[in-house]
């Protein structure tokens, strides 16, 4: 599988991943959602490319489950429904688009720079 297989099939089960579930599986894991919290950036709120919430991960799997688990934690009732890679001259971002169980709609954005394209730090060749 090339490397650009690799990393689209990753994005789409990010996609799929539903935060919920996220926060129930590092639930039963014990302590691993605080650790995943602490790699978020605290202050942004992910309501655009400028506030995005910055990821600090080297690997894309670990970049991803940040994600879900922020989501999980901020926007509990919401469930994904479509996802954008996004790229200006200060990063690269995921742009995830959520529904709420009354169907209000809202984009959240994180800055996944550091981990984009990476396993364990290595970039895919």
């Amino acid at each position: 599988m090339n490397s650009k297989t690799l990393l689209s099939t990753i994005l789409f089960a990010a996609l799929l991943a539903s935060p919920m579930a996220q926060a129930k599986l590092h639930k039963n894991k014990g302590n691993t959602a605080p650790a995943q919290a602490q790699s978020v950036r605290q202050k942004a709120d992910g309501s655009s490319m400028a506030r995005a919430v910055k990821i600090h991960e080297n690997d894309t799997m670990r970049g991803i489950a940040a994600e879900n688990a922020w989501l999980a934690e901020h926007l509990p009732q919401y469930r994904k429904t479509g996802q954008a890679l996004l790229q200006d001259k200060a990063g690269i971002y995921d742009k995830i688009t959520l529904q709420s169980p009354s169907g209000d709609t809202r984009e959240v954005y994180f800055e996944i720079s550091e981990f984009f394209g990476r396993i364990d730090g290595k970039l895919l060749q």
